[in-house]
């Protein structure tokens, strides 16, 4: 794995990020609670992880081999609680971290070390390591990606030109990712639906260091207001009257992180999914229209909104 490679460790070295999910990295209750008793008496050997400024943004602890267990590295960060802006829990991460002697520092970037925790999260999910007692095995891809409709949506994308940094919300198992990879594009997809995920990334369709399992919701606490150029999403829905506040607020979210004069593209079953959706984006600086895009089947993709962001 990647965070191998940043420690300088064999890839046969076992490693554990103490948090059961990226998004719960946002909080650090698990980490925080280990650490503040670890501070109370520290082991001789914590290692640390430097960013390009000099900051701390990991602690790495050697758990050695019991009876029981082989011995394993535990990683502690604040990557995710310190980003977009530092939390209570990044702060109080610093404030233990400033006041442990650290043996040794892993020099990196904020962006390599993010890529690697992303990375660990997807492997640890398609290796069952986060899903307690997972009884749910492997299908066969063909009977999961549907050639017709990757065909049907290279053909829509073929109409437009995507750009820049993206990201693909509601990816569910990478069907709609997959045309994007085959044309070039390298989304950061996401998705709140882990086995949804797990299924993309075990097929090799959802690539683990770009694949995060995490509520489209909530956008704007994990990633940088204006962040990315393109922000796309496939059969978004089923969007009903009891749910269409759900929707507004994921829409208002993608709004945050798209950059001004970025594009937008939607894809539904129902219109009254899509004006529902073209409603709610036009309440926040987006302009853009909706595309009859239906066929014979009338299943997959059969509205379209494009449309960009104001720079106002």
């Amino acid at each position: 794995m990647l965070i191998h490679g940043i420690l300088g460790l064999g890839n046969r070295e076992n490693i554990y990020f103490v948090e059961d999910s990226y998004a719960s990295l946002k909080n650090n209750t698990l980490s925080l609670h280990y650490l503040e008793n670890i501070s109370k008496d520290p082991p001789d050997e914590i290692y640390g992880i430097e960013d390009e400024n000099g900051s701390v943004i990991g602690l790495v602890i050697y758990n050695p081999e019991t009876e029981d267990t082989p011995g394993f590295w535990s990683i502690f960060t604040d990557i995710v609680s310190s980003k977009p802006a530092p939390n209570e829990s990044s702060r109080r991460f610093s404030n233990i971290a400033g006041n442990l002697r650290l043996s040794r520092l892993h020099r990196t970037t904020c962006k390599e070390f993010n890529r690697a925790v992303i990375e660990y999260y997807s492997l640890a999910l398609v290796n069952r390591q986060l899903c307690e007692n997972c009884h749910i095995s492997k299908e066969p891809y063909d009977m999961i990606y549907i050639e017709s409709r990757r065909s049907r949506l290279k053909e829509l994308l073929d109409r437009y030109k995507l750009r820049g940094d993206m990201l693909e919300i509601c990816c569910g198992n990478g069907m709609s990712t997959l045309p994007l990879h085959e044309m070039g594009y390298a989304p950061v997809a996401i998705d709140f639906d882990k086995c949804q995920v797990c299924q993309g990334l075990e097929h090799s369709v959802l690539e683990p260091e770009r694949t995060i399992v995490l509520d489209a919701t909530s956008l704007s606490q994990f990633f940088h207001e204006n962040t990315f150029d393109t922000v796309s999403g496939f059969m978004l829905g089923t969007i009903y009257p009891f749910n269409r506040g759900i929707w507004e607020g994921m829409m208002s979210e993608a709004v945050k992180v798209l950059k001004p004069g970025g594009m937008i593209l939607l894809t539904v079953n129902k219109r009254e999914e899509i004006e529902v959706l073209k409603c709610a984006l036009e309440m926040n600086r987006i302009t853009g229209s909706i595309i009859d895009n239906t066929d014979g089947k009338g299943i997959y993709d059969q509205w379209v909104y494009v449309g960009s962001k104001s720079s106002n």
